[in-house]
């Protein structure tokens, strides 16, 4: 991962925080406010300190384990003690968060005119259409009270695979456009989509009848990304 750290997320305002044992990454305009390295590490995630990542208050174990909880990839590390780097997860999942973003985990390339991220593992991707930091989440779903019903889920079939190469293309006023191995799921964890080998296409623009998929209500209703 460590190459990958100094690859554009979204917006090219990555900060570097510098530790003896550990560095940790941060990218402002990815972060949802999950709070999860806050509410579990605190003595390294403070907010209400300058800088409020102090990667020499914890081990650098500690401070990896916490990091890959991030969901939204906002957080990365890089071992200097000889640890582990973290590990590509051996299945591809996208969950559907109800009335909220698609959250992505896996072995992730994420394409189009406004990102270009390879060698990730973990997204957080706006499905609402009013992030102001497109194509990822700002809680911008909260502000608008974004609805989309949980989609029903069926029985999954385990001889289909999941892992390998996952690219997500986001298309310019368009769906996101998903390519590989990979599982949809709802916040229950039961499967809305399974694919081998398959193409499906999510709906961002908030308007689909289809949720979470693209029924191409993005033309209708004039939906720009920018």
């Amino acid at each position: 991962m460590a190459e990958a750290e100094e690859k554009y997320r979204g917006k090219v305002d990555d900060k570097r925080y510098v530790g003896s044992e550990v560095d940790v990454t941060f990218s402002p305009g990815r972060c949802i406010h999950a709070a999860e390295c806050v509410n579990q590490l605190a003595a390294v995630f403070d907010v209400k300190k300058r800088p409020w990542i102090q990667p020499d208050e914890g081990s650098g174990q500690k401070i990896a384990d916490v990091v890959i909880q991030c969901p939204s990839g906002a957080l990365h590390f890089e071992r200097k003690d000889g640890g582990s780097a973290e590990e590509t997860p051996s299945k591809n999942v996208i969950t559907v968060q109800e009335n909220g973003y698609l959250r992505l985990s896996g072995d992730l390339e994420i394409v189009g005119t406004q990102v270009e991220i390879k060698d990730e593992t973990r997204a957080t991707l706006c499905r609402c259409g009013a992030s102001e930091k497109k194509p990822f989440c700002d809680n911008s779903h909260r502000k608008i009270d974004f609805q989309a019903e949980t989609a029903p889920g069926k029985p999954s079939r385990n001889d289909l695979a999941q892992d390998g190469p996952l690219k997500v293309t986001v298309y310019p006023d368009g769906p996101i456009e998903i390519e590989g191995n990979f599982a949809i799921t709802n916040e229950n964890s039961e499967t809305i989509f399974q694919g081998e080998q398959k193409k499906t296409w999510l709906c961002r623009c908030g308007a689909s009848s289809s949720k979470p998929f693209c029924d191409q209500s993005h033309k209708k209703i004039g939906f720009e990304a920018a």
